[in-house]
């Protein structure tokens, strides 16, 4: 064979292999592709409540009643007295006449003995004078005395009384003075301030406590101008913030004339409504305003809000619990964090609160759950 053939052959044969190895390798079936795994999302339960327009506002808890109590020094010679002893400090429960401080009451005790003598020779001079009256009217009725000495002893003796009820009187108010010397507390409540000291000298109205009456307690917030003309109408209740889930209803006692040349607010006392004994004064809390509206809302968390052609809307997740739906809803209003959906979500609804932003139509996802620590 000349060597031209043997180059052909060759060559026929080299490139026949590949194409058999070829044609062999279409029996094999094609590489399946790999399913995607479920995505992981978070998802909350909606709630449905009442549609009320609410407001909320920080306050602070104060008494109705805050009173300034001294000392009552009555005597137009002692007008000041040196405090001996304070029984109470700040912060203290009191009853009616539970006492607080006392004074020294030596002048007093001193000035009230001294009338107590005077009184003592009133007395006796007016006895006196009604014996010389009796007499005198015995002679003037028989003729014995002039009608002029006659009416000299009854002035006496109506000079004579007139003293004693003058001396009785200040008898009784250096009585009442010395009483004075120790102050009481005129009703129930708590020291929230004192400002005497035992041996400062106080004066007459001097204000020695201040006690807070328990007996009404009120939440004292600043509210907007815009807000104030229907506030007498809408529903108030206060929530203390140790207390929480505690609502206390509340009733509009007071609005301030004049509001803050600063911010623009007036200030509200909302009277509260049989609180707890666990309601301190000075607490923080918040006065919620609501506005009874019809119909219902649900709070959906900012971050579970998607926009489907520019609107709102949420990720469902279906009853079978593996696959989701978006689902447009109806938003109201925002919130802080929240926002306030008035249609397109059923009671019990589970929507995605987590991861929503990442999420395609029907997608597959698992609920995300903690895990066990």
């Amino acid at each position: 064979m000349c060597p031209a053939a043997c180059r052909l052959g060759f060559l026929v044969s080299c490139l026949g292999l590949p194409a058999i190895l070829l044609l062999g390798g279409c029996d094999k079936p094609p590489p399946q592709p790999v399913a995607a795994a479920p995505q992981p999302v978070r998802v909350a339960a909606i709630a449905l409540e009442k549609a009320d327009a609410i407001a909320r506002y920080p306050a602070v808890i104060m008494p109705r009643v805050e009173a300034s109590l001294s000392f009552r020094l009555g005597s137009s010679t002692i007008s000041s007295g040196k405090v001996v002893e304070r029984l109470v400090e700040v912060g203290a429960r009191v009853e009616t006449g539970t006492p607080l401080a006392r004074l020294d009451s030596t002048d007093l005790n001193l000035q009230a003995a001294a009338v107590e003598t005077r009184l003592a020779a009133a007395i006796s001079d007016a006895d006196t004078a009604r014996a010389e009256f009796r007499r005198y009217a015995q002679l003037q009725q028989k003729g014995w005395a002039s009608r002029q000495e006659y009416d000299r002893r009854k002035t006496a003796l109506d000079r004579a009384e007139g003293a004693i009820k003058d001396l009785e009187a200040q008898l009784r108010l250096l009585r009442h003075n010395a009483e004075y010397a120790t102050l009481r507390a005129d009703g129930p409540g708590v020291i929230t301030a004192a400002l005497v000291e035992p041996g400062q000298v106080v004066a007459a109205g001097q204000t020695a406590f201040r006690l807070a009456r328990l007996n009404e307690m009120e939440a004292i917030t600043n509210i907007p101008e815009q807000e104030i003309g229907a506030l007498g109408q809408h529903e108030l209740s206060t929530e203390i913030w140790s207390m929480p889930g505690v609502a206390i209803p509340g009733r509009l006692r007071e609005i301030t004339p004049i509001a803050d040349l600063l911010t623009h607010t007036y200030q509200v006392r909302v009277t509260l409504i049989d609180p707890p004994p666990a309601v301190q004064l000075g607490m923080t809390a918040t006065v919620t305003v609501r506005q009874p509206r019809l119909g219902k809302l649900a709070r959906v968390p900012l971050r579970a809000i998607v926009h489907s052609d520019a609107n709102p809307a949420v990720w469902v997740v279906k009853p079978s619990g593996n696959a989701i739906e978006l689902r447009p809803v109806s938003v109201a209003s925002y919130s802080g964090d929240q926002a306030l959906v008035t249609g397109g979500l059923n009671d019990g609804d589970n929507i995605v609160t987590a991861g929503a932003h990442k999420l395609t139509a029907n997608q597959k996802v698992r609920v995300w759950t903690e895990p066990v620590q």
